[in-house]
């Protein structure tokens, strides 16, 4: 039932009942404050609730450009020359990236060792097979 339905038969029911005209005014008062008091909490909550949602579009927004609409993703790097570890941005295109602490040029191979076509510096050749004695020479 809609509640300014049950507000106006409580009034009613109300007049109805009560005969002294001060208890009637009385518990009409008290019965408006109630409401009154029950609807501004509800209102406050409901800002409250508002507030959380709008925060919660706001993250779920960032989480969307950051894991569906950002075609482009960081790698992680770690120079072969000093050690120091870096981000780089992923592209396929690029051969190299230089190095923001020792400056040395750092050679990219996007392949994997499966995909190995002959061309890589660390394998002459072996089609993926490589050891560590044929990293370590390359360096």
């Amino acid at each position: 039932m809609d509640i300014k339905i049950q507000l106006q038969k409580l009034m009613a029911d109300m007049n109805k009942n009560i005969k002294d005209e001060e208890d009637l005014k009385y518990v009409q008062e008290n019965v408006i404050k109630t409401l009154a008091d029950m609807l501004q909490k509800m209102d406050n909550e409901n800002k409250s609730n508002q507030n959380r949602i709008s925060k919660l579009e706001e993250k779920v927004l960032r989480m969307e450009k950051e894991f569906f609409v950002n075609d482009s993703y960081d790698i992680e790097i770690v120079c072969p020359y000093c050690n120091y570890q870096f981000e780089t941005e992923f592209d396929e295109d690029k051969k190299e990236v230089k190095c923001p602490e020792c400056h040395n040029v750092i050679e990219l191979d996007w392949s994997s060792e499966d995909d190995c076509d002959s061309e890589c510096d660390s394998c002459h050749g072996c089609h993926g097979h490589h050891n560590n004695q044929d990293l370590d020479d390359d360096m």
